[in-house]
């Protein structure tokens, strides 16, 4: 066997190139050259961003959109904790888009066909958070491994298979889970119960985080200027708000009455405002039957077509949102957006607004928080009166 002259010789200087890599710097990468060295044709061996490991933290939030958007008010905390952490998510694909540009979370991984992510097989843990009882997320979080000495917070499975509760917090909001009068008793927001699950403070816990790029929201300005020219109405003066016209399939009662929000588009438009009607494809139809119904000039329909990006970035020019208790709700309290939440057979203890909100629920009711979606008349979103919505959007805008 022949062997090319100075083979030898390059060989030891690979090794030596390999040896002198710093693999377990973050901004390492298997197989592409790292940003320094791209851009700035940094080395390891000499490189002054050289960024080495802390703890590896995963969470585990498969949950509705608006549920998972609302779990990131933790993060600041856990990085607060664990100042040296990458931070890892394990989602849904429909939920990615809600982490673009989130400085806290290092890593998104999307479940695809309910199987763990290839790359989190081997991957081992320092922390794991598992906030939920679903059959998803717990074999899910089942099949990650821990270093030695890491630590699991939240749920996990048991030998025979059965959730298990790893702390007192978490058997609290289990049981708060399959008992409706434990869950009608409860007056402390998720941050709150959730935070204990962590075993975090709760004065750490801040807004959710959703960040829009500037392109985004100049794209949804430049959107609004073409709308009104259309419209030929002057939004000089006018206060925008935004009217969220949906809630879901699952709970149909978190939805407001059409008639009321006939009627608050009428009376803000009456009161020198404009409403942004705000909604998802199943709001299609409701939309075509308010244009129909309430004065142009009015209103602006944002259509029911947009992405998450998009609809958060035409929410983002509201002054004030009115909503029911649904993704928009968590979007505008991440946007820091005045808000007007309706509530029925949902907890409104456990949403938090910051203190930049009111909430608006059915309080004649004792049947409140039920959970479910039942056949009375008139039903607890029939009984917010479109006064009290109008009196509280009035308070929210502090003008007539």
């Amino acid at each position: 066997m022949t062997t090319k002259a100075g083979s030898s010789s390059a060989s030891e200087k690979d090794r030596a190139f390999f040896a002198s890599l710093k693999r377990d710097c973050r901004l390492f990468r298997n197989d592409r050259p790292c940003v320094p060295h791209k851009e700035e044709g940094k080395l390891c061996a000499s490189c002054d961003v050289y960024s080495p490991p802390g703890e590896a933290v995963l969470i585990v939030k498969l949950a509705a959109m608006g549920d998972v958007l609302r779990t990131t008010c933790f993060l600041e905390a856990i990085k607060k904790r664990h100042p040296t952490a990458e931070i890892h998510w394990l989602m849904l694909a429909e939920a990615q888009p809600l982490f673009t540009g989130n400085p806290f979370v290092d890593h998104c991984h999307v479940v695809q066909s309910s199987m763990l992510p290839i790359e989190l097989q081997s991957l081992p843990f320092d922390k794991l958070f598992c906030p939920d009882t679903d059959p998803l997320s717990l074999s899910l979080a089942a099949g990650i491994r821990l270093k030695k000495g890491g630590e699991r917070f939240g749920f996990a499975l048991d030998l025979g298979g059965q959730v298990q509760p790893l702390s007192d917090a978490a058997l609290h909001w289990f049981l708060m889970g399959v008992c409706d009068e434990r869950k009608k008793a409860n007056t402390r927001s998720y941050q709150s119960l959730i935070a204990d699950i962590f075993e975090l403070p709760e004065a750490d816990i801040k807004r959710p985080i959703l960040v829009l790029r500037n392109t985004e929201r100049k794209e949804a300005r430049d959107w609004l200027a073409l709308e009104l020219s259309k419209l030929g109405v002057d939004a000089i003066g006018k206060t925008l708000i935004g009217l969220n016209t949906g809630a879901g399939k699952r709970w149909p009662l978190k939805q407001w009455t059409k008639a009321g929000q006939i009627e608050l588009v009428r009376r803000l438009g009456d009161h020198g405002h404009l409403v942004v009607l705000l909604g998802g494809p199943d709001e299609k139809g409701r939309h075509m039957e308010i244009a129909h119904a309430c004065p142009k000039g009015s209103f602006i329909d944002a259509g029911t077509t947009n992405s998450v990006r998009d609809f958060a970035a035409k929410l983002d020019l509201c002054a004030v949102l009115v909503t029911g208790d649904t993704l928009a709700l968590h979007i505008g309290t991440a946007l820091q957006k005045k808000i007007v939440a309706l509530f029925g057979p949902t907890s409104h203890h456990e949403i938090d607004l910051y203190d930049t909100g009111q909430k608006l629920y059915a309080d004649s009711l004792d049947c409140l928080v039920c959970y479910s979606n039942c056949n009375k008349k008139p039903n607890c979103m029939d009984l917010i009166s479109v006064d009290r919505v109008f009196d509280a959007v009035r308070t929210c805008v502090g003008g007539p």
